[in-house]
């Protein structure tokens, strides 16, 4: 487990900013609730977290069509550097019927047939989000009412920072004057962006353009799109999805390497990250770094920090 300090506030306002236009194309009231005596940061594995709550706020979306979708965190005990901490989203969707909600959580089982043909079903991302709690020590739970709604739940033990809700003050003080001398050599930049799913594509594009205004943003929604484009355009980073049809982002990476004469772009991959050897894959195909999705806006700022000179 990659465990890492984390503000848990940040991280939680990022996951609800993914989601904010959906919600609100919807009409559905989408909000976040930390209890005070949550502690600021902790150490954890955040990879793993986030995914856990983009699933449950994506699946909640998915069957709520009116009312309010709620994320509320709460600190259920401390002790000395210890903490259990338990995230729960909670939907005034459709619910699910008694007799399903254990099979829910079961790889390739839908809720039932009227599920699946209504709404598509509810996919893998309940089973796959159990599995990374089970890495974690711990189990989604759920309280549901068919008709009235339903509450994923889950608790996690924690090991809690020293860091004080004053320090986050100053921190984001710093980050302000950070980001804005980070990127006045960023606004001449050609980023390329290759992702085959629309709602990604405009996550990343919207992220971009609030942290660079004047960037140019090029699409590709296929592998080789992203050829075509890499011939056609004077590139300085290409963000890579590695799942895509006709050319996945592996192959186009290695296409595009064995093109390049002089000038050798970064290629980031955006990946979902849960998959064992997925980052050493990456990288053995000629990408340069990864982020895992969906993108934050800290990740991608480190990353082009990291990778783009100043011209």
């Amino acid at each position: 487990m990659n465990t890492e300090e984390v503000n848990i506030i940040k991280l939680s306002h990022q996951v609800i900013e993914l989601f904010k236009h959906q919600a609100k194309q919807n009409n559905i009231v989408l909000d976040l609730s930390i209890d005070p005596d949550v502690p600021v940061f902790i150490f954890v594995d955040a990879i793993r977290l986030k995914q856990i709550l983009v699933n449950l706020i994506s699946n909640a979306l998915k069957f709520t069509s009116f009312g309010q979708i709620h994320l509320d965190i709460h600190c259920i005990s401390s002790i000395a550097d210890k903490s259990i901490l338990q995230f729960s989203v909670k939907d005034t969707g459709v619910g699910i019927k008694e007799y399903n909600q254990e099979k829910i959580f079961q790889s390739f089982v839908q809720e039932d047939s009227t599920t699946t043909r209504k709404f598509g079903g509810t996919g893998l991302g309940l089973a796959i989000s159990n599995k990374l709690l089970g890495l974690m020590n711990s189990r989604m739970q759920l309280i549901s009412k068919f008709g009235e709604g339903s509450n994923f739940y889950f608790e996690i033990e924690v090991q809690t920072s020293e860091k004080t809700r004053e320090e986050v003050l100053k921190q984001g003080e710093e980050s302000v004057k950070s980001q804005h001398n980070a990127t006045n050599f960023l606004q001449s930049l050609q980023i390329l962006i290759v992702e085959d799913n629309s709602i990604n594509m405009f996550l990343a594009t919207t992220i971009i353009k609030k942290m660079i205004p004047n960037a140019t943003l090029l699409k590709a929604f296929d592998g080789e799109e992203a050829l075509e484009q890499f011939k056609n355009n004077n590139l300085d980073l290409i963000l890579m999805d590695v799942q895509m049809p006709k050319k996945n982002g592996y192959e186009a990476a290695a296409a595009i390497r064995k093109l390049e004469t002089t000038k050798r772009i970064p290629i980031i991959a955006l990946t979902a990250g849960i998959m064992l050897g997925e980052k050493e894959k990456c990288l053995q195909v000629g990408m340069d770094d990864y982020l895992p999705k969906p993108i934050m806006q800290n990740d991608l700022e480190i990353v082009l920090k990291k990778w783009i000179r100043a011209k």
